[in-house]
């Protein structure tokens, strides 16, 4: 059991992250919760753990692949890694940054946010699993840990392909396979070998279903 208040809350805000990228309730077992006591013990910022699990989640969609992440071990090199880059940056020194909750994002992100909470709310009453999707990232990036703008750039970047993926899961299967169709054939006209097609086969679709959803990239304007 977590020692005090302030573990315990380290641990169910990562569970909370962890749960939100895989769009489905989490459960810690007993390996992932050692592997938390590690992080806390090691005092790993949150903002190192959060950037380590979008990224891995986005890299398994760019490989198109489609073993769900079902535990936070897959995403223990992400997470050293980008604890190490921040501690060459000199952040997160002394106790473990935002270990009682993660703290605000920089301000530059609010017209981001604003957006996307209109792009929810314009889809609120035609798609609205698809508007809780985007209003729970929302959320998630409103009280994500305060990164250096490098990591910043990168977090968002994989939030973005999180994002089209849940959203995408979330369309329905007609709209889905509409847009499949329009990609699929776009791409054998562009022509290229079987991952060149695949790569523009997913770029037409995302730009479609950012389009369709009136989504903004998620990058900070």
């Amino acid at each position: 059991m977590p020692d005090t208040e302030e573990e315990l809350a380290y641990y169910r805000e990562i569970e909370d992250f962890f749960a939100a990228m895989r769009g489905v309730p989490h459960i810690v077992s007993p390996k992932d919760f050692q592997l938390l006591r590690g992080w806390w013990r090691d005092r790993i910022p949150l903002a190192a753990v959060a950037a380590g699990i979008s990224e891995v989640f986005a890299r398994r969609r760019d490989r198109d692949d489609r073993d769900p992440v079902v535990s936070l071990t897959y995403c223990r090199h992400a997470v050293h890694r980008h604890a190490a880059r921040l501690a060459e940056m000199h952040v997160g020194e002394g106790p473990v940054e935002g270990a009682a909750g993660f703290e605000s994002p920089a301000q530059d992100l609010d017209p981001l946010l604003q957006r996307m909470g209109a792009a929810a709310g314009s889809l609120s009453e035609e798609l609205p699993e698809v508007a809780a999707v985007i209003l729970e990232i929302v959320e998630r990036m409103s009280t994500a840990p305060a990164m250096p703008p490098a990591l910043l750039e990168e977090h968002l970047f994989s939030m973005e392909a999180v994002l089209l993926d849940r959203c995408w899961r979330a369309l329905p299967e007609v709209e889905r396979s509409a847009i499949d169709d329009r990609s699929r054939q776009a791409s054998d006209r562009a022509g290229g070998g079987r991952s060149t097609r695949a790569r523009t086969r997913r770029a037409i679709r995302d730009r479609e279903l950012r389009e369709r959803l009136g989504l903004p990239r998620l990058e900070i304007e």
